[in-house]
């Protein structure tokens, strides 16, 4: 799901990877303004798959003749489109590296790290081995969230009223961190009618303050998109209890792996969460191309792995 402007590619069969003609899209932008760049594209972007997918194809990766045919397909067909090339999104960086030995992209771009958690593994079932100090900072602000009453609460089956809260607060949280507003309701409403989703929230004193749309699959708890009220953080939190609350049920409910996303990089990697580089990789519809978009992705690049901690890493897979 894409909430900014674009269309499914002319040419595309059914069955196929998705791909899209991208001409506009929030999250893309929000990569751009925090790194104060210009726009990076200057026509429409062929992509397979969407931005705001957390993971890219990956499941093509054990099959080099089906990765050789997509690429050639899309390049080609980014050409006839008079597209600016074609961006395969959001590939963890082993498969990254697996699809770049098959064809290699013109330039890459790592734009974010997904950040997750093995429950039960570690010193505390909850918490693994986060050091002291934040451990016992996160294990008391979620007791008192807990001690004034702040609840869990799963929902299989929202009504509109949660929907436009829950949009409330993810857009609150994008824009509070200087993003454009990234979700619209018609995104998140399909998101929810999805088999395995649900929305997580806490609640408090009758009102939500916190959620996160989450899906369910293979015995994994993808918690894809959130927000929190940052009003009351002071008095109880609701982000680290959101986390902690969720770690304990997935030690109850068996699941094998809790997927917390993007953003945040810095809080999660002091509280223990293993992260894994996404990387994107861009193919040229014409040679001239290159030189025009490459060094745009490059400075792209640059910004967003010093969000991720990591200054001078270099665009450059392996």
């Amino acid at each position: 799901m894409d909430p900014g402007h674009r269309r499914p590619a002319a040419g595309a069969r059914r069955g196929q990877t998705p791909r899209y003609l991208l001409e506009s899209s929030p999250f893309w932008l929000g990569y751009e303004v925090e790194a104060g760049l210009p726009p990076t594209w200057d026509r429409p972007l062929l992509t397979v798959g969407s931005v705001y997918s957390v993971y890219g194809p990956s499941f093509l990766t054990d099959d080099p003749a089906a990765v050789a045919h997509l690429v050639d397909d899309v390049r080609a067909q980014s050409a006839d489109h008079g597209a600016a090339g074609a961006m395969v999104f959001n590939l963890p960086e082993p498969q990254a590296r697996r699809w770049a030995a098959v064809r290699e992209p013109d330039a890459v771009i790592r734009l974010d790290m997904s950040y997750y958690r093995l429950p039960s593994v570690g010193a505390d079932p909850v918490m693994g081995d986060v050091k002291q100090h934040p451990r016992s900072e996160w294990r008391r602000r979620w007791r008192r969230a807990t001690e004034r009453g702040v609840k869990l609460v799963e929902r299989f089956d929202a009504d509109d009223a949660q929907i436009d809260r829950v949009l409330e607060l993810t857009n609150g949280s994008a824009v509070k961190h200087g993003w454009p507003a990234l979700y619209d309701r018609d995104t998140l409403a399909a998101v929810l009618s999805v088999p395995g989703a649900r929305l997580i929230q806490a609640e408090w004193q009758g009102s939500t303050i916190g959620a996160w749309v989450a899906l369910e699959h293979d015995e994994r708890l993808y918690l894809w998109a959130g927000g929190t009220d940052h009003t009351v953080y002071k008095e109880v939190s609701p982000y680290p209890f959101m986390m902690y609350e969720v770690l304990a049920q997935a030690v109850e409910r068996g699941w094998r792996q809790v997927e917390f996303g993007r953003g945040n990089d810095e809080f999660k990697v002091r509280h223990g969460f293993d992260g894994i580089g996404l990387w994107s990789l861009w193919y040229a519809a014409h040679p001239e191309q290159v030189e025009v978009y490459r060094p745009r992705l490059e400075a792209l690049h640059a910004s967003c792995v010093q969000a991720q901690g990591e200054p001078g890493r270099a665009a450059v897979l392996g």
